[in-house]
């Protein structure tokens, strides 16, 4: 894994075999930001899930991936806390594509991060109870 800082622009390039949430927050524990925004992530991932909400429910329908997938995208937010949501857009040999609720993901290759930093903007997450989940908080 590489990466650098620009103007609270961290572009990374992750390898291959490298777990996708582990090195955002490694990265994350080494610089001198608090939060972040994920806005933009390409490449390909291996072993994960993306994952559907069914409020009735309350519960994630899981679809579970172990084979390599071309990473059209990610989006997200990484917390004070460390917490990350994450989407993410992918497609198999077949250019089908899938999306949803990203959990884990190795790189397979290669995956191009981009992350907006911040410093003084606090993300967290706190409880609604409305809506039994753990919801943004800008402050």
């Amino acid at each position: 894994m590489e990466y650098k800082i620009e103007n609270q622009v961290l572009i990374a390039k992750l390898d291959d075999g490298d777990d996708l949430f582990q090195a955002i927050e490694v990265m994350m524990n080494e610089i001198d930001y608090g939060s972040a925004v994920v806005v933009s992530a390409i490449g390909m991932l291996n072993d994960f899930k993306l994952g559907f909400y069914d409020k009735e429910t309350g519960e994630y329908e899981w679809e579970e991936y172990d084979e390599p997938k071309e990473l059209l995208s990610i989006k997200g937010s990484v917390t004070e806390d460390g917490s990350k949501h994450l989407h993410a857009e992918i497609a198999g040999r077949d250019h089908d594509v899938s999306g949803g609720h990203l959990d884990g993901g190795k790189v397979f290759n290669v995956t191009e991060l981009t992350l907006l930093l911040f410093k003084d903007l606090k993300l967290t997450r706190e409880r609604d109870e409305d809506l039994e989940m753990d919801l943004l908080s800008v402050r």
